[in-house]
């Protein structure tokens, strides 16, 4: 079915264990068989890497899978999915995986919301662009009742062996390239001040801005698509 819906004329499978009937077998949290580097144009994980432990060998495995000019694909669990798997993982780890230093670029980082615990079992799931972390200029949250899985989509632009440098959140790289802390401005200096006078309120606006910004109500850091 996917060999005719893409219209490729190979489609190999790998799988840890041949119990699928898998092309490949192999353990992709362990270094790649040789003779796979390189050697396709399009990995897809549609559901896999939560449940390698091994994940950093893991991810760069499918992004070594894949020629220059090739893209990788993945779809996973990103919130309100604990126990799935190993992992839930975040926007911004994806943003950093796949970065220029890594040979990457980003397509796509989205996520999908359903009602099931299955996504693909929600008729009418949204889905929305979430925006990089190190564009927006602090960490973007999601704290969500139902289910959201991350769908990713980057290309190889070129052939450099991942992670040769630190992957490192971009909030921090922010800090660190600040040569002093930042002095409160004199906003920063009334809200402080409030909040001394004022606890019960400060704590009950903050905690409904908190919620907020970690929701896909926050249109700077969520764009909805249309379905």
């Amino acid at each position: 079915m996917l060999k005719q819906a893409l219209k490729f004329n190979r489609v190999t499978s790998i799988d840890f264990s041949d119990y699928e009937g898998a092309t490949v077998v192999q353990n992709i949290g362990e270094p790649l068989q040789p003779d796979l580097i390189g050697k396709f144009d399009l990995a897809i994980d549609g559901g896999t890497l939560e449940h390698v432990f091994n994940f950093p060998v893991a991810i760069g495995n499918l992004m070594r899978l894949v020629k220059r000019g090739g893209a990788v694909y993945t779809i996973n669990p990103c919130n309100s999915l604990a126990g799935h798997g190993f992992y839930q993982f975040s926007p911004e780890l994806m943003y950093r995986v796949f970065s220029p230093q890594n040979g990457f670029e980003i397509q796509f980082v989205r996520i999908a919301i359903g009602h099931n615990l299955s996504i693909e079992k929600t008729p009418n799931h949204e889905v929305y662009d979430v925006v990089d972390p190190a564009k927006y200029g602090n960490r973007v949250y999601l704290a969500s009742r139902r289910p959201a899985m991350l769908l990713v989509l980057a290309v190889k632009r070129s052939e450099v062996e991942p992670f040769t440098e630190p992957v490192l959140q971009s909030d921090y790289l922010r800090k660190w390239d600040t040569a002093e802390p930042s002095a409160l401005n004199w906003k920063g200096k009334l809200v402080e001040s409030v909040g001394r006078s004022f606890p019960f309120i400060t704590r009950m606006l903050s905690g409904y801005v908190e919620r907020r910004e970690a929701s896909v109500r926050n249109v700077n850091a969520y764009t909805r698509r249309p379905r």
